[in-house]
């Protein structure tokens, strides 16, 4: 005589929507908020960059078209006690068509000066002026415009993991663009420090 079993015997008992395989509802909102989190994330990165080329603009075009450009005829020189790497001096600017002529103080030459040596300058008015010239304003500039790139690069992987299909992975080439904004930018970056100290 052949027993019958309950082929529910042994199995313990589980809410209607609690599926073995995370698909229920708590996991869809878990996922859902995960997405969010992550859509967020890629915007800040994205608005951190954008705050960044804002940032490269000042630095660079904007300086370069309302500056004045020439040199500083250095007066005299000194460091603040404690900072010997913080130069601050005092001189006379002239711009390089010798209209303009203007007394400095707390001039920062990047280094001791000798009394009159001659620094490039930009001066933008009597109280304002800084040892750079429009390359290396530009590039100044650029470098900003770097690092923004490289946020853009950060951006890429929340983003998509916020709006690609649920279970797939990231495609290659938004890894490859993300990779390459990245990395890209910092070389960049790297490039236009080292640009920098050659120009000054």
């Amino acid at each position: 005589m052949a027993l019958k079993t309950d082929p529910g015997a042994g199995h313990p008992l589980r809410k209607a929507g609690a599926e073995e395989d995370g698909t229920g509802p708590v996991a869809a909102k878990r996922g859902a908020g995960s997405r969010v989190g992550s859509g967020l994330l890629g915007v800040l990165f994205l608005l951190f960059g954008l705050v960044l080329v804002g940032s490269g603009y000042e630095e660079g075009p904007k300086k370069v078209a309302d500056g004045t450009f020439g040199t500083v005829v250095i007066e005299q020189c000194g460091t603040d006690a404690g900072r010997d790497d913080d130069v601050e001096c005092t001189g006379t600017f002239r711009s390089d068509g010798g209209g303009i002529r203007y007394d400095v103080e707390d001039f920062e030459a990047g280094s001791d000066r000798d009394r009159g040596e001659k620094v490039e300058a930009v001066a933008f008015g009597p109280m304002s002026s800084e040892h750079a010239t429009p390359a290396s304003l530009y590039v100044e500039g650029a470098r900003f415009w770097c690092v923004a790139a490289s946020m853009a690069g950060v951006a890429v992987f929340p983003l998509s993991a916020a709006f690609a299909p649920s279970g797939r992975r990231m495609r290659r080439g938004t890894l490859v663009t993300g990779l390459v904004l990245l990395f890209g930018g910092l070389l960049g970056c790297g490039v236009c420090v080292l640009a920098n100290s050659v120009l000054l």
